[in-house]
């Protein structure tokens, strides 16, 4: 009985190890990305500099997480890879160039736009150009890709499909989260023009 049960028993290896930090990692970064986009939302309306400030230094504070958790994926992905898979399969292409996209939309469009509106703010203060910049869709477009590309990728690394179901799920979810992004801006602009008509 003794001996079965320690054979039944499931070894731990470097590619088990590997998978847990891939998955605490995602974990990681979807849960910063929650706070970041919670951050984002109490953007859109400020009443005053102070309140941009907040949330600004807010979000300032949750940043650095996304370069860390993208190193951890792509270190925990590649020993996983070289290890059971191989680099020309379709899905892991996808994952990879999936988390590419979102680290571009991350740190290139939503950083910018976020360096340029902090400027303007200190300089400014609540301009018009700072409103008009808070209600910009274009980083809501970047949001939004990035929240249903990490869908799609965990969709793919999960569900292993060929290179069409891989790419039309990343073609599929960039549609979607670009449709649907710039929604939250519109939406406070409709409340804004109700409460103005008031």
């Amino acid at each position: 009985m003794a001996q079965g049960g320690r054979g039944s028993e499931l070894a731990v290896t470097g590619y088990s190890i590997a998978l847990y930090l891939h998955l605490l990692f995602l974990l990681v970064s979807a849960a910063a990305a929650g706070l970041a986009g919670f951050g984002a939302l109490q953007l859109r309306h400020p009443a005053r500099p102070a309140d941009v400030a907040r949330w600004g230094m807010f979000i300032d504070r949750i940043v650095p997480v996304f370069p860390l958790t993208s190193l951890g994926l792509l270190a925990s992905g590649a020993y996983m890879t070289q290890h059971s898979w191989s680099w020309s399969t379709p899905w892991i292409d996808a994952g990879i160039a999936g988390l590419a996209v979102i680290m571009a939309l991350g740190g290139g469009v939503e950083g910018r736009h976020g360096r340029s509106l902090k400027h303007e703010v200190i300089a400014n203060g609540l301009s018009s150009r700072a409103r008009e910049m808070l209600l910009n869709p274009v980083p809501w477009v970047a949001k939004g890709m990035t929240i249903t590309l990490m869908l799609a990728v965990v969709f793919v690394m999960t569900t292993k499909p060929g290179a069409a179901v891989s790419a039309s799920a990343l073609v599929v979810a960039a549609a979607v989260g670009a449709l649907t992004g710039p929604l939250f801006v519109r939406t406070v602009e409709v409340r804004g023009a109700e409460i103005g008509a008031n």
